[in-house]
């Protein structure tokens, strides 16, 4: 019986540290999940195993790791503005976007500045305050999202995207021009 009982005892230690160790390994060795840079629309929930672009909105596919941007939807912008302090609102859009002079005008939230995209990629980053809270739009969400992204891989550590864009804020008490 005592043998019996260490054979059992013996069986239990191996399958438990069998288990322990497979576990460790799955949790370590496990597939990157990437994802597209949050844009605001459904394709933000998806997973994909490899990277690549995602296939409904374009955007480039990043391990999801990577992402550590916030974002905030416009039904909170006005909100979040409000309480939010040492904070830098840029629009990333071109100038004749945020200048209202492109169709369609979605409009310019109050105390924005433009950067464009274009300038980001130029490395205008490193002109701003890494201790500001620096609120990113554009007109859909992409441009901002890939701007947020550049930024967070770059240091910033308090970087918020506007979900959708301009393109679907409807409260128009953040615009410095209200859009008719």
């Amino acid at each position: 019986m005592k043998t019996h009982n260490k054979i059992i005892a013996l069986l239990f230690f191996f399958v438990l540290t069998f288990n322990l160790t497979g576990f460790a390994q799955k949790t370590t060795t496990g597939l990157i999940q990437y994802v597209c840079s949050p844009c605001g629309q459904s394709c933000d929930k998806e997973i994909y195993t490899a990277p690549g672009v995602c296939a409904k909105c374009n955007m480039k596919l990043v391990d999801k790791k990577t992402i550590v941007h916030k974002t905030v939807t416009p039904s909170e912008l006005s909100k979040y503005i409000k309480a939010t302090q040492n904070l830098l609102i840029v629009d990333v859009r071109t100038k004749e976007e945020f200048e209202g002079k492109a169709e369609p005008n979605f409009g310019t939230i109050k105390n924005a500045i433009n950067i464009p995209i274009s300038e980001f990629e130029k490395g205008a980053y490193s002109k701003l305050d890494k201790n500001k809270t620096i609120l990113l739009y554009c007109s859909h969400s992409h441009r901002s999202s890939v701007v947020s992204y550049l930024l967070t891989q770059n240091g910033f550590k308090n970087i918020v995207n506007l979900s959708g864009g301009m393109s679907v804020v409807t409260d128009r008490s953040v615009l410095k021009n209200p859009v008719k």
